[in-house]
């Protein structure tokens, strides 16, 4: 079996050992890193689908315009 350590009660205050500081700030570096891009996407995104209809209004209209076009110019009219 193991060993039982006995506890010994009353030799001083206990040492604290150093935090590995680095590794946490390699971790809060990620995270603030994939943080940024998410939120960098989310605007993009945002702002794609914002101006989405007013996009396909336009291109609509230019292609409709673009086929109609060699009609009224070279025959005169529909």
């Amino acid at each position: 079996m193991a060993e039982e350590q006995e506890i010994v009660y009353g030799q001083g205050i206990p040492k604290v050992i150093d935090p590995r500081v680095p590794m946490f700030q390699e971790v809060v570096e990620d995270i603030k890193y994939k943080s940024q891009l998410l939120a960098r996407e989310t605007k993009l995104s945002s702002g794609v689908l914002a101006t989405v209809s007013m996009g396909f209004a336009i291109g609509f209209i230019l292609a409709i315009l673009m086929m109609l076009g060699p009609f009224f110019v070279f025959s005169g009219g529909l």
